[in-house]
């Protein structure tokens, strides 16, 4: 169990985390905005159907694998043991100081990011082929991904008490 002292820590720590994971939601929309402002603007070359088609299906497959390794990756991770947690940047003020933070962080990044890369597989579809439909299934399921892997204060503090 953890004392009031440590909670009060990660909730406050916690915070940063929660910024990032915003940041990083909020550039999901920056992409839908970038993709209708460039559309007409950009003019790729010609590609066939069949080949765009292919394309398309191989990103789709590129995207469900991705979503099958996040929670593998995340159990991977959270199970390393945990290295260099005295770092300089840990002694700078409004940084991150407390181990399981240290650690949650790293993985919540490494799952957003992840998750981002599908919304960039969406823009590229937009762009090459002008596919709408694509781009928003997954951006929509980048998305969603991001909301199922948002910071949870449950799992920091499981990690905190392994720890």
């Amino acid at each position: 169990m953890i004392d009031a002292k440590e909670r009060e820590i990660l909730n406050s720590e916690i915070k940063i985390i929660w910024i990032i994971w915003g940041a990083m939601l909020a550039s999901v929309g920056v992409y839908v905005i970038l993709g209708h402002m460039v559309i007409d603007k950009i003019k790729m070359g010609g590609m066939s159907p069949d080949v765009f088609s292919l394309l398309r299906n191989a990103l789709y497959i590129v995207a469900i694998i991705e979503l099958t390794l996040i929670p593998i990756i995340r159990k991977i991770m959270l199970k390393a043991p945990l290295r260099g947690t005295q770092s300089p940047a840990g002694q700078i003020p409004g940084r991150i100081t407390h181990p399981a933070l240290l650690k949650y962080n790293t993985v919540t990044i490494v799952s957003l990011a992840i998750s981002e890369s599908i919304t960039i597989y969406g823009l590229l579809l937009l762009l090459m082929g002008k596919d709408f439909q694509s781009f928003y299934i997954l951006t929509a399921v980048s998305a969603a991904a991001m909301i199922v892997y948002r910071p949870k204060m449950e799992d920091v503090e499981k990690l905190a008490i392994a720890l």
